[in-house]
């Protein structure tokens, strides 16, 4: 308990006050007698049982939200290891031309940035077009979109609904095209 006084006299004093931290004196963590576990690496028994810890932890929410804001990437916070936390981050950073990234998975050729060829795979993985479609616009062929729809599995796992508004909006637009053409088409 100690511990988290200290860290957040000296959040203040160093002009990060983050609001109100009541919550973290309900984390499981909260006056762990091991506390290193959060840190150990992946290999370790310790890794596994902190973040099984962490994962039913009733703060978990307001501890992920609290690492991505202020942009923590080590160690297990809100459930998740470092390298899923950092992928949050990123997402959050990354901010796609979503005009653009419908254009393609309509077909068009046209360049795109990194995150959106992410933000592009994704929704394509959500509502089930066709590599064939999207994988010109990437420059990529079967191999690499392989590889990529399956990194896209991977951070539509990770990266909750509520966080996903513009790409989810964006797939149930697609969908709605796709059933009104199979309609004409019948």
């Amino acid at each position: 308990m100690n511990t988290i006084i200290r860290e957040l006299e000296l959040v203040h004093i160093i002009g990060l006050d983050r609001g109100n931290q009541q919550w973290r004196q309900k984390a499981l963590c909260a006056g762990h007698p091991q506390p290193d576990a959060w840190f150990a690496p992946p290999r370790f028994a310790a890794h596994h049982q902190a973040l099984a810890l962490c994962q039913r932890c009733p703060v978990r929410r307001e501890c992920l939200e609290d690492a991505v804001e202020c942009r923590v990437t080590e160690g297990i916070r809100g459930g998740l290891t470092s390298e899923e936390i950092g992928k949050r981050i990123t997402f959050r950073q990354d901010r796609p031309d979503f005009a653009r990234i419908r254009a393609v998975l309509l077909g068009q050729r046209i360049p795109l940035t990194d995150p959106e060829k992410r933000v592009t795979v994704r929704v394509a993985q959500m509502v089930g077009i066709p590599w064939e479609v999207w994988s010109p616009a990437l420059g990529i062929g079967y191999k690499a979109a392989l590889k990529r729809r399956r990194h896209a599995d991977r951070e539509l796992a990770i990266i909750p609904e509520h966080e996903r508004g513009e790409e989810s909006a964006l797939a149930d637009e697609l969908r709605q095209m796709i059933a009104d053409s199979m309609a004409v088409a019948a």
